[in-house]
């Protein structure tokens, strides 16, 4: 499992500038996230915890540290502080968000033809582009 994690990870840093793991609780820090207009900022950190069953399971929620607004006012969805706080520095809000037709999560061995860490986090602009 954690090979599997490991080659994900490549995969993510090949995209993004920072990709920050952290292995106890599988925590992973993604920067900079860029957003599109309408949000308080151009781009923010994005947070996600791999699950204990991954890759069977999927991740759940994307965290950003707390401020996070779209035309001023604090998104749907969106907790502040969140009730779980990700290993790294700040205070984090999450987002109760799950992109995935669970019916279409059916990862394959190789990591390039199915579901991975990549289309994940790729799928967080589908929720910013969402906005409020």
């Amino acid at each position: 499992m954690q090979e599997r994690i490991d080659q994900e990870l490549r995969l993510l840093r090949e995209r993004f500038k920072e990709v920050e793991y952290q292995p106890e609780g599988r925590w992973v820090k993604v920067s900079p996230y860029p957003l599109p207009e309408g949000w308080n900022l151009s781009s923010t950190e994005v947070v996600f915890q791999i699950p204990a069953a991954y890759p069977g399971g999927h991740p759940y929620g994307i965290y950003t540290p707390v401020g996070l607004r779209f035309q001023g006012a604090p998104p749907n969805d969106y907790r502040e502080p969140a009730p779980a706080q990700p290993p790294f520095s700040g205070t984090w809000g999450i987002f109760s968000w799950d992109p995935v037709d669970h019916s279409q999560w059916k990862p394959t061995a190789d990591i390039h033809t199915g579901p991975n860490l990549l289309n994940w986090v790729l799928g967080f602009g589908e929720r910013f582009r969402q906005g409020k």
